[in-house]
């Protein structure tokens, strides 16, 4: 369809000081000096804004394509390196299992396990891919029905739970039960809740504490997890939706993951007709807030 209406603009570019040199032509033969003389001054003003529009036209379309050129790169580049990292661990794993060198049954039982933590890894970050893949496509299917805020909120905890129980988090919910209905894929919706979690845990500090609330207004119902990490630099809160965007996008980074994360739940929550809001708390850390319409 870009294609079509890139060369539709193409011709049109033509065809308007063609079709004007003809009705110039026409006039010369039928009518007198006077009108010929006005005649071409609409067409050079003519000529002269289509040819101004033609070459803005064509920069804008040079600049987007390599923009997205360079996007792909980038997205290349750092695919590449997500996959590399758990790619790395499976073979250094296996080599240790294959080697001539004698493994006690606790050693093959830790290089089996980490095989299976990190083959679990490169298939969430595929899994990932492919969900924002169909997402940012438009071909994602949501199945939105009347759901209660405490099932969304129950799903993404029961979910949760290892994580929590792993990292040791300190959680805190608050879900009324006077919350309306809201038109909700609740797996969907539960997902992105629990990403939000996931990185709450991660990046609330050495002893995570997460607090998890529920509010109506406004029309509205607003899910926020807030932590008591170090908070969002202001100039960071618009990247960190970007895929694989990371504030500590480092070579040694401290904390494992796709910068998938944040990408998803801004396509989840926009498919359900909300937004997402971040803002960092006055007694520290972060809180990410998802609104979406009540169905009343």
């Amino acid at each position: 369809m870009r294609f079509r209406r890139h060369m539709w603009l193409a011709s049109a570019f033509v065809l308007v000081p063609v079709v004007a040199l003809v009705v110039v032509g026409i006039l010369v033969l039928v009518f007198q000096r006077e009108t010929v003389d006005i005649t071409f001054g609409v067409l050079i003003l003519a000529f002269c804004v289509a040819v101004l529009v033609g070459a803005i036209w064509l920069v804008l379309s040079f600049k987007r394509t390599a923009d997205l050129s360079q996007l792909q790169l980038d997205f290349l580049s750092k695919v590449s390196h997500e996959f590399k990292t758990p790619l790395t661990s499976i073979r250094l794993f296996s080599q240790t299992l294959l080697g001539p060198r004698p493994l006690t049954d606790e050693q093959r039982g830790q290089c089996l396990q980490m095989l299976d933590h990190e083959s679990a890894r490169l298939g969430t970050l595929i899994d990932r891919l492919l969900d924002l893949g169909r997402m940012e496509a438009g071909s994602m299917v949501y199945h939105r029905q009347p759901e209660s805020v405490a099932a969304v909120v129950d799903a993404a905890l029961r979910a949760f739970e290892p994580i929590r129980l792993q990292r040791h988090v300190a959680l805190a919910t608050d879900v009324p039960k006077q919350l309306p209905t809201i038109l909700a894929d609740r797996d969907m919706l539960s997902q992105a809740l629990l990403n939000l979690l996931q990185n709450a845990a991660k990046y609330g500090g050495d002893a995570p504490a997460i607090d998890l609330t529920c509010r109506a207004e406004n029309g509205h119902v607003e899910l926020t997890v807030a932590d008591r990490g170090p908070g969002i630099p202001r100039r960071e809160r618009r990247r960190i939706f970007e895929r694989f965007y990371r504030i500590d996008d480092r070579l040694d980074r401290k904390q494992e993951g796709s910068g998938l994360g944040l990408a998803i739940v801004r396509h989840v929550v926009q498919a359900h007709g909300g937004q997402v809001v971040v803002r960092n708390r006055p007694e520290g850390g972060a809180a990410f807030s998802l609104r979406i319409p009540a169905a009343y």
